[in-house]
């Protein structure tokens, strides 16, 4: 284990036992290694799981579970609303600053869902590499993928995403998906594949957690 990265607060901690999750997936207690002043961040686009495994994960290692499209709402507002009357550019402008007033400066180290455009996004290129820049010295970012393969994770995606009911089209989605996907990969510290449900998919990630050697 290396204690010469920054932030080298190092903690040997016992898994919570979460025994009714346990017995349904059969996932023994064991012990994990984790620096604990870096937060976790759940990152992708829409669809792929963060808010919905993000609970489980942050139950298993003992923080809070914060989503940043949920604290965008609390404040400024509905996404949708919001960008429909003050456009796209500025609500990313706006996104980074509730992360950067929520998150970054104020929360202790807890598991984050970030905003699907919160890396990626074609405005605002100078907030969205001050975005980037900063997840990376704070935290450990984790793509959570439901198929290794491409095609058909895109398809996956894509069709949970239209299911949302936000009016979206699979025929651009889908392209623009397989665009993002390599960016996201570039980005991520860590990608889990994981099929199922989302404790099934907090746990997976949380096993790949304890093998990381930076963390």
């Amino acid at each position: 284990m290396r204690t010469d990265l920054p932030f080298a607060k190092w903690h040997r901690l016992s898994a919570p036992d979460f025994s009714a999750e346990k017995q349904a997936c059969g996932f023994c207690r064991f012990y994990y290694c984790v620096q604990m002043d870096r937060h976790i961040f759940l990152i992708g686009p829409g669809g792929v799981g963060k808010t919905s495994s993000g609970p489980h994960l942050a139950r298993h290692l003992g923080r809070k579970f914060v989503d940043l499209d949920e604290l965008f709402m609390s404040g400024p507002g509905h996404i949708g609303r919001y960008i429909k009357d003050n456009g796209y550019a500025r609500y990313v402008r706006e996104n980074s600053k509730v992360f950067f007033d929520h998150v970054f400066r104020r929360s202790p180290p807890c598991v984050c869902a970030l905003s699907s455009g919160f890396l990626i996004a074609e405005v605002e290129a100078k907030t969205v590499e001050l975005n980037r820049v900063s997840v990376k010295k704070v935290g450990y970012s984790v793509l959570l993928l439901p198929h290794a393969d491409p095609d058909q994770c895109a398809t996956i995606v894509v069709t949970r995403q239209v299911r949302r009911g936000l009016n979206l089209r699979p025929e651009i989605e889908r392209p623009k998906f397989l665009e993002r996907l390599p960016v996201y990969r570039s980005l991520a510290d860590q990608v889990t594949v994981f099929q199922g449900r989302p404790e099934g998919a907090a746990h997976s990630i949380f096993a790949q957690l304890n093998k990381a050697k930076n963390l």
